[in-house]
Parts: C-alpha cells; structure tokens; sequence
C-alpha cells in the first residue's frame, strides 16, 4: 500500500509485485463512514491475482482526507452527492494524467460508492462499472422512503439517526478494537479488517482516539439517497446508460442491494451484467475477500 495525497485527499495505490505489465487500474469509492484503508487486505490481494493498479481515496470529510465536509445549517438546494461526484471525477483526472496512457480504467466502487463511480461515468470515458452492493431498495422500503423523501423528512432516517449518536471517543485503540468486535456490524471482519478501520477513521490524543469525521456528515449521505434508484440512474443520459457495461455484485443475503432487481435495472443499463455473491451481506467485500476475487477473475 502506498499513501500519499493529492489535492487534499488521501489516496491509497496498490500495485502487483510481480514485474508483469500493468494493462488494468481499477479507481475505487469507498462505502459511506468506511474509510479507504478498510480496504487494505483485500485489495493487496487483488492487486496480486489480477495484476491491476488499484487506486482509492478517502472521501471528502471521512478518513485521512483534509477536504473538509460541507455541513450547512440549512440543507442546501443541490444534491449534496454532488460534492463527491465532483470530487471523484477531479481526482480521478489528476491521477489518471500521472500514470500510463495506455492503462484501461475501471470504475469501482461499494455502496455509497458504488453510486458515486456510476454517476460519474456521465463527465468521463468509462464505460466498465464494477458495482459492489449498490443501495437499491426492495419495493416495500421505496415506498416508504419515497413518502418520508416528497415531505421532506430525510433526517427521520432510522440509519442516519443511528450514525450520528455513534461513539466517537475510545480510551485506547485495542479499547475499541474489543468493542468493535463484539458489534454486529463488524462480527464477521478480520481482525487486521478491524485493525485498519481503526486506523483509517480515528486520531490518537494523549488519553483517547477520537473519530476523525463528524458524524453527521456520514449520517447526511444517508439522508441523500435518492427516494427511488431510478431518480439516480435517470441523471444519466440514454445514449450513456445504452452504452455504459455496468456489472453489479450484489450480496445474496444483502439488506441494502435488492438481490431480486436484476430485470427491472436491466431496463435502465440493457448491457447490465447481474452477479449474486453466495452467502454475501452488504459488506462482503470486506468479508469475503477471497470470493469476491475469484469472482473478478470471471468477469475480467
């Protein structure tokens, strides 16, 4: 792994040990609250099987990355995915200038994301999507997000008011490496996966590590979830969705990616590619390292 920044953000490149020609890079979005380092073991042993660059930040306001969250008292007219679609499509061409011409570029992301990649497709000329558990709402969700969304009470959002009373202060690191553990969230990391959230997400002051990011600001990029999947993949244009070859790895027993979607997103992306990872939960890609690899090696 190797870190380094670029126009305040904090990015994270993983390269092949072997001397084999680069041909892949892969520029990854992390999951909402997740930071990028997270990611460390799973793409260290990406990088190795396929023989990609791997390149990932730290969103805007989260982890390492200095570029500070735009929290506004009153919610702003724009959609504040916005900030981080910008972002993304900004640092991608700062970086893309940086390394060869002739890399073929893949756009990845997990979650939050996940949408963020696609999204930015619209500025840039990518067309292969890696998806990772993209947040499609079953039917009976929509409409209830739908409603709380056309009366404008987003911050009513179960997960929001969840995030932004999470504890931010731990007496110590292996202080919060124990608790972390015990949560259901985290049940089924590894360890050094654990670890390296850690690291990636708080500051250590002279008594405690305290949460790099407010809270809040993760809890907002849940309240902006578009009330229904299609008002995001509508913003991009028809020629582009007929174009774009999307792939999407949803979790077989994932709560936020409807695993049954495939034939309705098929009518937004018709050279969509639908692959279910057994067993997955949302997280699977910090989970299930191995799986998702292998299932890489299919799709490549």
């Amino acid at each position: 792994m190797h870190p380094y920044r670029c126009a305040h953000f904090q990015i994270y490149e993983y390269t092949p040990s072997q001397s084999k020609k680069i041909e892949k890079a892969l520029f990854f979005a992390h999951a909402n609250g997740v930071p990028a380092q997270t990611y460390r073991a799973l793409f260290e042993k990406m990088a190795e099987s396929l023989n990609w660059l791997i390149v990932t930040y730290d969103m805007r306001g989260i982890g390492k990355t200095k570029a500070p969250a735009k929290l506004i008292k009153d919610r702003p007219s724009e959609w504040i995915w916005d900030i981080l679609i910008a972002d993304h499509i900004e640092l991608f061409q700062k970086i893309k200038k940086q390394k060869a011409d002739d890399l073929i570029w893949i756009f990845g992301g997990h979650s939050l994301g996940a949408w963020i990649s696609l999204l930015s497709a619209k500025s840039l000329q990518i067309d292969k999507l890696y998806l990772l558990d993209p947040p499609i709402l079953p039917p009976k969700i929509i409409l209830k997000w739908s409603l709380v969304s056309l009366l404008k009470l987003k911050h009513l959002s179960t997960l929001a008011k969840r995030v932004k009373k999470r504890k931010i202060k731990f007496s110590s690191i292996d202080n919060a490496f124990q608790e972390f553990k015990k949560s259901s969230f985290m049940k089924k990391w590894s360890d050094e996966t654990i670890l390296d959230y850690i690291n990636g997400s708080f500051a250590e002051n002279e008594d405690n590590i305290q949460l790099i990011h407010d809270p809040n600001w993760e809890g907002i990029m849940f309240e902006e979830y578009p009330a229904t999947a299609a008002f995001g993949f509508l913003k991009l244009p028809f020629k582009l969705r007929n174009k774009l070859t999307p792939i999407f790895f949803v979790g077989e027993n994932s709560d936020t990616c409807y695993p049954l979607a495939k034939k309705w997103v098929q009518l937004f992306f018709p050279k969509l590619t639908w692959v279910i990872i057994p067993k997955g939960t949302h997280m699977y890609p910090i989970e299930m390292p191995d799986e998702l690899i292998l299932t890489f090696q299919h799709h490549t």
